[in-house]
């Protein structure tokens, strides 16, 4: 059951001078939600952030609750909009697949605080309705651009008939930025660090192909992760040595 509705004010449009002021709350306040959480992040550390007094945050915004809301949305709006707008139509469909699913995992890469606000979002959306979300709106349009690629990838023979892009959008998701949403899960079963780069790239890889396998009718080859013995060890972590064969 929903709670605890935050209901953003409608405002006129806002001059230059006060879009830039809200720009610079919003960013302050995303970087401080992504480092402390709803629950311990502070108004008076988001105003000093974007230079602004405590007061006109609290003008624009009726509290901390309401502004988590406004991150929330507004990174959410961002990410599913890029994955909208990508031009994909001229790919194959596999080249075509691997490029939508390759851009849901670098653009966690490129904005570092997703990763943290996704889990902060999902236990905030159990018990918080947000008016002014677009996710509504969005995904209809992003089932429909996954659908025309599993089409056209059906007809010349690449994936299987009749996938649901709406629960290949789903588990993507979950598989592709699982390594910036549960770094400490991929870290312990998969032995990765994600503070490094070549075990992120090598993540990327192997979501991308697993989720292609899945689809494909001849996948031209397996998930592409292979690690030797104690390669990219999770930290504190000694593996065992290999077992000798007689």
């Amino acid at each position: 059951m929903k709670r605890d509705d935050v209901a953003i004010p409608q405002t006129t449009r806002p001059g230059p001078d006060k879009r830039e002021t809200i720009r610079r709350i919003l960013d302050a306040a995303r970087q401080e939600f992504a480092a402390k959480g709803l629950a311990d992040a502070r108004i008076d550390v988001i105003a000093q952030q974007a230079g602004v007094t405590k007061q006109l945050v609290y003008h624009y915004f009726k509290g901390k609750t309401e502004l988590f809301a406004c991150v929330l949305d507004e990174s959410s709006d961002k990410a599913m909009s890029h994955l909208v707008a990508q031009d994909l139509g001229h790919l194959a469909p596999v080249e075509a697949m691997r490029a939508f699913l390759g851009e849901m995992f670098d653009q966690f890469q490129r904005t570092p605080s997703l990763g943290s606000l996704a889990p902060e979002g999902i236990r905030f959306h159990a018990s918080h309705t947000t008016p002014r979300a677009r996710f509504p709106e969005l995904a209809p349009l992003l089932d429909g651009k996954l659908q025309a690629i599993l089409v056209r990838g059906a007809e010349n023979g690449d994936f299987k008939p009749g996938v649901d892009a709406s629960m290949l959008f789903a588990a993507a998701g979950l598989l592709t930025t699982g390594a910036f949403t549960s770094p400490y899960l991929v870290s312990v079963l998969a032995g990765l660090d994600p503070e490094q780069p070549t075990d992120m790239a090598a993540w990327r890889h192997y979501a991308v192909d697993f989720v292609l396998a899945a689809i494909s009718i001849k996948p031209s080859a397996g998930p592409g992760l292979r690690k030797t013995p104690g390669q990219n060890a999770a930290p504190g972590c000694t593996p065992a040595k290999p077992r000798q064969l007689s």
